[in-house]
């Protein structure tokens, strides 16, 4: 038996799969291409697959991965991708798959692109640039207090290491390098929501894409 890493995309309409159901995706997809997956032990055996991460419902993503054991030790990589991207859904591609070398808690954050389509492009990158130089950027967020769950403001600015502003044909991109760490990962679409109230936005992001996921030292996840 051994593990492997499967490195995929979620674009188009997958990216309304929810996790659960993407789930039951990779397992009809295992099923159709005849791959030898091992199933957990106990009462209850399950398909073993373990996500590095839960993308949000409505993000694409360019560096999903997930690992699965294979019963077959023989069974090649090259193989096992051909096999599942003959049968997965349009939007989810196989891109690599590979022995893993970090762990998912080595995860320290993840690059995404807001992409907006406005006529005013000026004003509004600028309105953008105020917001995320300014001192705070709050959203609401349920806090717990003992049993109680309350809700509360949270800056979520501390959670944008950095951002990038780009012009496009029909108005421009933002990309910004956020924490997502497993006790400290930005929302996303939190962060795109407070964003445009506070920059006096009256649409919401047109499409948002994860481009990659880095350790601490900024090195891509493997």
């Amino acid at each position: 038996m051994r593990e492997v890493r499967l490195d995929y995309t979620k674009f188009r309409n997958a990216k309304y799969i929810s996790h659960l159901d993407l789930n039951r995706v990779f397992f009809r997809a295992v099923r159709r291409a005849e791959i030898p997956l091992w199933f957990t032990e106990g009462y209850n055996p399950k398909p073993y697959f373990k996500y590095a991460q839960t993308l949000p419902l409505g993000v694409e993503s360019k560096c999903e991965s997930v690992d699965i054991r294979l019963l077959d030790d023989n069974f090649s990589n090259a193989e096992l991708k051909k096999r599942l991207n003959a049968v997965l859904p349009d939007g989810i591609e196989i891109l690599r798959v590979h022995e893993p070398q970090m762990k998912a808690s080595d995860i320290y954050a993840a690059v995404y692109e807001l992409v907006y389509e406005i006529e005013q492009t000026a004003q509004a990158m600028s309105a953008t640039e105020k917001v995320l130089n300014g001192d705070a950027l709050y959203v609401k967020k349920k806090v717990k207090h003992g049993r109680k769950k309350a809700e509360e403001d949270v800056d979520i600015l501390p959670n944008v290491i950095t951002y990038a502003l780009h012009e496009t044909e029909n108005g421009f991109s933002l990309k910004i390098l956020a924490t997502a760490e497993q006790n400290n990962t930005l929302n996303v679409f939190a962060f795109a929501g407070s964003l445009e109230k506070a920059a006096s936005f009256s649409y919401e992001a047109r499409n948002i894409v994860k481009h990659c996921v880095v350790n601490e030292q900024y090195r891509y996840f493997k």
